[in-house]
């Protein structure tokens, strides 16, 4: 497998679906949050008609006969009819106009991982189409660990504004965060809140920088 897992821009990037069944609907509604998203279909969900109505896709009635027409231009392109012959030509036009397929009996070119998007931080997880089963329980073991991380990323961020304030030195701001999210005690106080998590690694900022400062009439002396 040469798969690379790469996380991608595709807010003007357009995603062609073919099929406007239960499949070609779960498709919409993961690519129609990132891009431009085309269902193409004899005959569409109701949740399909809906979210057209609601503009977060465009939906094309046609008998399929004709799919090359609606391929120039699209990034990636889903073949999700219920005809694995028709899928399989889908792709193989797409393939051969250098178009990435997202295969739904199979593995193509683009793999959708189960994913986790919590604040700052993004997961995709993947078992290479062998076990989606496997893959939403490792997301949803790792939404559990990464509740803290995500506060611990914007305590960070914030953190380095309040340093560069504090303390001249770039190698000296890098040591007190590296002391912090090493500091159990923080970590304890984040599962409790943002807040609490804020106070404790405050106080070791105020310590260090206490620290420092002894340090720097030490020198003087």
């Amino acid at each position: 497998m040469a798969h690379v897992p790469l996380f991608i821009d595709l807010k003007d990037r357009c995603i062609v679906i073919f099929g406007g069944g239960r499949v070609g609907e779960r498709k919409a509604k993961m690519f129609c949050a990132y891009g431009q998203t085309t269902v193409i279909s004899t005959s569409f969900t109701a949740e399909l008609l809906k979210m057209a109505e609601s503009g977060l896709i465009d939906v094309i009635a046609d008998d399929l006969k004709d799919v090359k027409k609606y391929l120039t231009g699209a990034f990636i392109v889903v073949p999700a009819t219920n005809n694995r012959p028709l899928n399989t030509y889908i792709a193989d036009q797409a393939k051969a106009m250098n178009i990435l397929v997202n295969q739904v009996d199979g593995i193509g070119e683009v793999i959708v991982p189960s994913i986790i998007n919590k604040d700052d931080i993004h997961v995709g997880i993947s078992t290479m189409g062998k076990s989606p089963a496997s893959a939403r329980y490792l997301r949803l073991r790792i939404e559990e660990l990464i509740e803290n991380v995500a506060r611990m990323v914007a305590l960070q961020d914030k953190l380095r504004t309040i340093l560069k304030k504090k303390i001249v030195s770039q190698l000296e701001r890098k040591r007190i965060l590296e002391i912090i999210i090493n500091d159990s005690g923080v970590w304890t106080e984040l599962a409790r809140s943002y807040d609490a998590g804020l106070q404790a690694a405050l106080e070791i900022v105020e310590n260090e920088q206490l620290m420092l400062q002894a340090k720097t009439k030490g020198g003087h002396t």
